[in-house]
């Protein structure tokens, strides 16, 4: 399920930057040849100058958010810090059953969370 979700995503993305060459392509031949006297581009040298592009003026920045992060980040931490100890392991719990390997998570934690949930009314 993972896989086939990775491969999805790298699928999307291709796309996506083939859509955007593409664009940048068409941009370049309607404009650049006229104007200024250049040759006009196909699609891979399209996606060169948008890598190039991203390279000069954008770089490959980790956090585009500045300093502290996203908006939503600073809400998420200061619930977490508020949470009682017993809800936290919980919510642990829950996650390690969803997102690790069978081996890592045990079906109790599973069957308590699914116990509180229905407590709770979710």
């Amino acid at each position: 399920m993972r896989r086939f979700k990775f491969l999805k995503i790298i699928l999307m993305v291709l796309i996506f930057f083939s859509l955007v060459s593409a664009v940048v392509m068409t941009l370049w031949n309607w404009l650049m040849p006229e104007l200024f006297d250049l040759t006009e581009i196909d699609i891979w040298q399209a996606a060169g100058i948008l890598l190039l592009s991203k390279i000069l003026f954008g770089g490959f920045k980790k956090n585009h958010y500045g300093p502290d992060g996203p908006p939503w980040k600073k809400h998420w931490q200061k619930k977490w810090q508020n949470m009682p100890q017993d809800k936290r392991e919980k919510w642990k719990q829950h996650f390690a059953s969803k997102w690790c390997t069978p081996q890592e998570s045990s079906e109790e934690n599973t069957s308590t969370i699914e116990e509180e949930k229905l407590k709770d009314g979710h």
